[in-house]
């Protein structure tokens, strides 16, 4: 059939006008990349700190800033996650914006935050912020990183809804929470307790979850079917005991020997003390001890040749301090064991030949004077949970250690959220039945790295049961741990 010329122009019209516009917009036309389409964002940011915070804080500080934006993500509340490199830009048609540790801004930021105030938009700083910051937004920094899951989400939901009207359902979201709340206390119930399998938990301020005040600590530990603690006590740089070796704290200084009253308080709880000792990393030393350390040629450096906080394992004036302070501590205190952190080295650094020699090293002179020391106590480390890979990455052949007898368990951090990926790293960890006896699964419940919920942390206690392991060991003790995990496990997991 033959076309009539007006019929063929509307066809033309109609077809080959809006597709040469496309071409034309995309420059696929002129053979240039496609450029991205443009999406719409979202009235509220969280803005990451990058250059607002030292070199050193900026990873701690992104781990902050994506835990605001998946608490967000998960109550339904659209977010867009931006560094705070270009504020003007990044602040630009928002109406909430949720400041993320803060702590060195450029005059440019401040700035940038000023014009987004008097524009109408809020900011609400969360963890810490600059004084200048403070004063220009008009608020305090929110929240703490120790504050539980719980207390955060109402916290950020809550500014969602006073700022944003329309952005966070508040019924539903209640009715969400009965909902899941229901659901767990189903799941747990249906779980069963194992005779004899270890339930630790790690304990990282070394204060227990009330400063001052252990015994309240062990009798929620008690409650809630605890047998093991992991309490950070020491480090190259500190001492929350009264060490000869070690400087002592802080804490210390505050609240007298943590150490001790710790001990006395586990007494008579089944509760078994581990002293965590942090070796291979200068954490919590203050900036004296920093200097120190770099003079005696103690601390690494990274690939680019800048220092680090992480200390040389092959260094045997280092070596001999760690292990004369383990050697002190177990003789002068009643632990059940002893727990070794960092024992690896920065995987940023470059090693020497044989690097994961000279940690084996060090284990095995742990295990030698913690047993002449106080025999019977348990040596434990806290280890990278991909192996063989670590061997190369940091120095750390933990299969060994267990195959050789100088631990008595290890304890990977299996720090994930994916289920197929933890039930890949436990398969993988208890491939040897016998190895497998000397393993607790860590579990990381408020890991940096991970988040879980309580059927999370249920599930994968039941697949690190099934890989044959001893136990598992939760990171770690705070208010999230109590409130939100804890009434879950005790009705079947960790029933007593």
């Amino acid at each position: 059939m033959r076309l009539e010329t007006r019929d063929t122009l509307r066809l033309w019209r109609r077809c080959a006008i809006p597709l040469l516009v496309s071409c034309l917009m995309s420059h696929v036309a002129f053979g240039a990349a496609p450029r991205p389409r443009l999406q719409p964002h979202s009235r509220i940011v969280v803005v990451k700190a990058v250059t607002a915070v030292p070199a050193s804080e900026r990873t701690y500080a992104a781990s902050l800033a994506d835990g605001t934006a998946r608490i967000l993500a998960q109550n339904g509340v659209k977010a867009d996650l931006v560094a705070d490199g270009a504020l003007d830009a990044v602040l630009t048609g928002r109406d909430l914006a949720f400041l993320v540790t803060c702590t060195k801004p450029s005059a440019a930021q401040v700035a940038a935050l000023a014009r987004f105030r008097g524009r109408g938009g809020v900011v609400r700083p969360l963890y810490s912020a600059a004084p200048q910051v403070v004063s220009v937004v008009g608020a305090q920094p929110a929240l703490k990183v120790r504050d539980a899951e719980s207390v955060k989400e109402r916290y950020l939901l809550n500014a969602v809804g006073a700022a944003v009207p329309g952005a966070w359902n508040r019924t539903a979201w209640e009715r969400k929470q009965k909902v899941m709340l229901a659901a767990a206390s189903t799941l747990g119930r249906a779980q069963r307790s194992r005779p004899g399998e270890i339930h630790a938990v790690w304990e990282h301020s070394g204060l227990g979850l009330y400063p001052g005040d252990w015994p309240r600590t062990f009798r929620v530990l008690r409650a809630n079917g605890i047998t093991d603690l992991f309490v950070n006590v020491s480090g190259a740089g500190f001492a929350h005991y009264a060490s000869g070796v070690l400087p002592r704290s802080k804490a210390y200084a505050r609240y007298g020997d943590q150490l001790d009253a710790c001990l006395k308080a586990a007494r008579g709880t089944g509760v078994r003390v581990h002293a965590w000792v942090i070796c291979f990393n200068a954490t919590r030393a203050d900036s004296a001890y920093l200097l120190a350390f770099q003079k005696k040629g103690w601390r690494l450096k990274n690939k680019q040749g800048a220092l680090t906080e992480y200390l040389d394992p092959s260094n045997p004036d280092l070596r001999w301090r760690m292990i004369k302070s383990i050697d002190e501590l177990a003789r002068a205190y009643p632990v059940a064991g002893v727990h070794l952190d960092f024992v690896r080295w920065y995987e940023g650094a470059p090693k020497p030949a044989g690097a994961a020699r000279h940690v084996t090293m060090f284990v095995e002179s742990a295990r030698k004077r913690l047993r002449a020391a106080r025999p019977g106590a348990w040596l434990t480390a806290a280890v990278l949970a991909d192996h063989p890979s670590c061997v190369a990455s940091v120095g750390q052949d933990w299969p060994a250690w267990i195959d050789a007898g100088l631990v008595d368990y290890a304890v990977p951090m299996n720090y994930v959220e994916k289920r197929a990926r933890y039930a890949a790293l436990v398969t993988q960890q208890g491939r040897s039945s016998a190895r497998a006896r000397h393993i607790i699964g860590g579990i990381g419940v408020t890991a940096n790295e991970s988040k879980l919920s309580a059927a999370q942390v249920v599930d994968q206690v039941n697949l690190a049961r099934q890989a044959g392991f001893a136990g598992v060991a939760l990171f770690d003790l705070d208010d999230t741990l109590v409130e939100s995990v804890f009434p879950v496990l005790r009705l079947g997991l960790f029933k007593q």
